[in-house]
């Protein structure tokens, strides 16, 4: 599965992921050739790709549970989308506390590691989608940590809104992508995402949002994005502050933008991983057991060059699976501390493509016999007739 930018998509492809309509009506299946009028209408959904399979790769299976989440975050991105609106419009949303309660509902008490999409996002829908992944995992990691419900509410309602302010960006300012947002530019954020928290602070209104909420997006808003900026000293973070900061930036590595392609969820979770300072391992740990990192049937590649495939996940530690080597069928378990230090898992192949690259030196070591020479000299010369005559 590749993701293709939506200008470099074309027809005869095959999506990997299925489309839904705002009301989780099935538009487009996993598996279609895509058409011209097909791409055409895709178009209009203003996304920027889309997940593809490749020539010979055969569609990923997909749970209940899968498709169930897909369309979920579909029908409740208009949901949010209605809500935010409402609130950037100084009028009182209706959605945040029930779709809040909906997600614990559905999310929160999952007992088992899910997998996790990676959702088709437009730069219309960013922000709502991002909100929204944020909240399910955020609503996975607390049930995980065992916080009581009112605290689980408030942490998720808190991630609904937390991003709430980005939508009074200028939109040029967020199509530049983090990268290349000057110094000015990133202190006009940082005011809009404090103007976002006073919009739901019950000095400017009397929306009634749980205090707890309140407080972990007023600290949202004091975070700098970038791990090269030390955490402020002095501030007692809430446990739902790390909760979120975590889920966001997770789901912020592993999706598309518009400025880089998203990283493997094992890359993502290495990052958080070694920067502990931002993100307590505690709150870490809870998010690698709430959703797969390396499940079976994923590839990946290895320290020592190789490449292989999964058939076995590590429930307790996704870091050392069960995996196939493609070169020599060779199994290898990574609990056995004899491969651990030889190879490790560098990270996930970003295709299924396993086909070896030959170069012109590599070619000139394959020698034809003289017959098979001979029968290309007659079918070129055959090929040479043909187009004299306008047959082909």
């Amino acid at each position: 599965m590749q993701y293709i930018k939506l200008n470099h998509v074309r027809p005869g492809m095959r999506l990997a992921r299925p489309i839904y309509n705002k009301n989780g009506v099935l538009l487009f299946e996993r598996d279609t050739r895509l058409t011209p009028q097909g791409i055409s209408s895709i178009k209009n959904f203003g996304l920027w790709g889309l997940y593809i399979l490749e020539p010979a790769e055969p569609v990923p299976p997909l749970s209940e549970e899968d498709v169930e989440l897909e369309r979920f975050l579909t029908v409740s991105t208009f949901r949010l989308k209605d809500d935010l609106t409402l609130l950037l419009n100084n009028m009182k949303p209706q959605n945040i506390l029930p779709l809040a309660q909906e997600i614990l509902r559905k999310f929160g008490g999952v007992d088992h590691q899910i997998n996790f999409a990676v959702t088709l996002r437009s730069n219309g829908d960013y922000i709502y989608k991002h909100s929204l992944n944020t909240a399910i995992l955020a609503s996975i990691m607390v049930n995980r940590l065992q916080y009581a419900y009112p605290e689980q509410l408030a942490i998720v309602c808190a991630a609904l809104v937390h991003d709430a302010g980005l939508l009074l960006v200028p939109e040029e300012i967020l199509e530049k992508g983090e990268r290349l947002l000057s110094p000015d530019e990133r202190r006009l954020i940082r005011g809009y995402r404090e103007k976002g928290y006073q919009l739901l602070h019950p000095d400017y209104n009397d929306y009634k949002f749980p205090e707890l909420t309140l407080q972990i997006v007023g600290q949202m808003t004091r975070l700098e994005h970038s791990v090269s900026a030390p955490m402020p000293k002095n501030i007692r973070w809430k446990n739902g502050t790390h909760v979120l900061h975590t889920a966001s930036m997770f789901d912020e590595m592993t999706s598309m933008h518009l400025d880089r392609e998203p990283v493997s969820e094992l890359a993502a979770i290495r990052f958080l991983r070694k920067h502990t300072d931002h993100y307590p391992a505690a709150f870490v740990t809870a998010l690698t057991q709430c959703i797969h990192i390396l499940p079976g049937g994923r590839c990946v590649e290895f320290s020592n060059g190789q490449k292989g495939i999964v058939i076995e996940e590590n429930r307790k530690n996704y870091a050392q699976p069960v995996v196939i080597l493609f070169s020599t069928n060779q199994r290898v378990d990574f609990k056995d501390s004899k491969f651990q230090k030889t190879m490790h898992i560098s990270d996930v192949m970003k295709t299924m493509d396993a086909r070896l690259k030959v170069d012109r030196d590599t070619f000139k070591q394959y020698a034809s016999d003289a017959r098979t020479r001979e029968t290309a000299v007659r079918f070129r010369e055959k090929r040479k007739k043909l187009a004299a005559a306008g047959r082909i």
